[in-house]
């Protein structure tokens, strides 16, 4: 329009020249000065928006929850004028239904604790992040190492992992060689042998008084997960060559099903004749109880760092108890089983963005900010656990030699307990046919055969076989 006007004006001027004599244009006096041009008023800057960045954590220290609010959430909420930073803590009682409501309603927290196996649960229903969090963006991705897989879903990375808690077998050195033993079983064999020679009996009360293993769960000795890493160790596939379709009628399946047979017969007896548990005691089962000074009663535990022996005495020394306590991977069954590997199941805790959120970027910042390198190590400090990044395994890590061997093993044996379809339907089936194996009411082939008959079903239900 501005460049139409110009056009008529000129072409008007140029008619007036040609018409007649031209009018003289007024020059302005000497000395004159000219009226100020108006300038555009100072455009009015607008109130942040106000932001409430809901997290949602599980069953963390009152140390953890104190430093995320004391450090990470005012800083971040300075450096983004009208955020809030809301922190709701949780328990992992009833967690699936709390989290499948929030997905199915389509409204609940931004960033959520998940566990090591549920990107195949609800993957589907977290936002893609690599846009905020890819190489790209990100670059201290790379950082993060085998415990990333958790934390990824389809390819695509749905968070970031908190920390690694493998399970190992942690063994009285002291114990074991009291009872002719001196180093960790090899092989399956051994495993049973082993059982069979450091589990003892009062004959008064007809209960345990020493147990050789706990594995997981010290009662029934047929945890699902104890299963999973037995069978992985043996280098079993959890689904066949589709990928989807489940692999309990395996050979691995079938030996590592009699192999937790025979370790609950070795240390109870037969079903029909099975003796007492072993009697609770306070702290660790392959510790000292701190009341009584007597031995809990076990002599070795498959589990991760939670349920050993705390890795610090008050005054933060290392617990003199690791002293007499070997650290190692589960074997396998090589004789057996040539494919069999050293195995440390590896539990990763994350943190996933709701797919829902409206504050994905803000989620992906606040990520940022509270895993970097120094505040991986610091939050896994409070906890006694190996920091999820590579980078930040220094510092408490390297300087308690309990948990440099962790994390050494970790490093070197860790496998992920991760990518498994539906895998609250899976261990509801798994638990209640290893349940009935060790009370005698089902025979090993008819747990096989169930599993794989029930669970081929429930991945069918979800779609998931088609």
């Amino acid at each position: 329009m501005r460049s139409k006007i110009i056009a008529l004006f000129v072409i008007g001027a140029v008619l007036l020249v040609s018409c007649g004599t031209a009018t003289p244009v007024a020059t302005t006096a000497p000395g004159a000065t000219t009226a100020p041009v108006a300038t555009t008023a100072p455009v009015a800057t607008t109130a942040p928006v106000a932001t409430t960045l809901k997290i949602y954590l599980l069953d963390y220290t009152a140390d953890t929850i104190a430093w995320l609010k004391s450090d990470i959430n005012p800083a971040f909420e300075a450096a983004h004028p009208g955020v809030t930073v809301q922190i709701t803590e949780g328990t992992w009682s009833g967690w699936a239904t709390t989290f499948a409501s929030w997905f199915t309603v389509g409204s609940g927290p931004d960033i959520i604790n998940l566990g090591s196996e549920m990107n195949s649960m609800f993957g589907d229903s977290l936002a893609d992040m690599t846009q905020y969090l890819g190489k790209a963006a990100y670059p201290d991705i790379a950082n993060f190492g085998p415990s990333l897989d958790n934390a990824t879903w389809k390819g695509k990375i749905r968070g970031l992992p908190i920390f690694t808690a493998p399970r190992y077998s942690f063994c009285r050195t002291d114990l074991m060689t009291a009872g002719g033993w001196n180093a960790q079983p090899q092989n399956f064999a051994d495993w049973t042998k082993f059982a069979k020679d450091l589990s003892k009996i009062d004959p008064v009360t007809n209960s345990l008084t020493q147990q050789a293993l706990v594995p997981v769960d010290a009662g029934s000795m047929a945890d699902w997960q104890w299963w999973l890493l037995v069978y992985w160790s043996l280098n079993g596939q959890l689904y066949k060559t589709d990928g989807v379709t489940p692999n309990f009628d395996s050979a691995e399946a079938k030996a590592t099903t009699q192999f937790i047979s025979d370790m609950r017969i070795a240390t109870y007896g037969p079903a029909t004749k099975a003796v007492g548990a072993l009697p609770a005691g306070k702290g660790s089962v392959i510790d000292v109880n701190p009341d009584t000074g007597k031995e809990n009663g076990a002599v070795c535990l498959e589990h991760s760092g939670w349920a050993a022996p705390a890795l610090t005495l008050a005054d933060k020394s290392p617990n003199p108890i690791y002293n007499k306590i070997s650290i190692e991977p589960f074997q396998g069954d090589k004789a057996n089983f040539p494919n069999s590997k050293p195995v440390v199941l590896a539990f990763n805790d994350w943190l996933g963005v709701a797919q829902y959120s409206q504050n994905q970027a803000l989620a992906a910042d606040w990520l940022k900010a509270a895993f970097t390198k120094e505040a991986n190590n610091k939050w896994n400090e409070t906890m006694g656990l190996i920091p999820s990044r590579n980078d930040a395994q220094y510092g408490f890590v390297v300087d308690n030699p309990a948990l440099k061997r962790e994390a050494e093993l970790a490093s070197q044996y860790g496998v992920g307990f991760a990518d498994i379809y539906d895998s609250a339907k899976l261990s509801t089936i798994m638990q209640e046919k290893l349940g009935k194996l060790v009370t005698g009411e089902l025979s090993v082939d008819e747990v096989l055969a169930q599993i794989q008959t029930e669970y081929t079903q429930a991945l069918k239900d979800d779609g998931v076989i088609k």
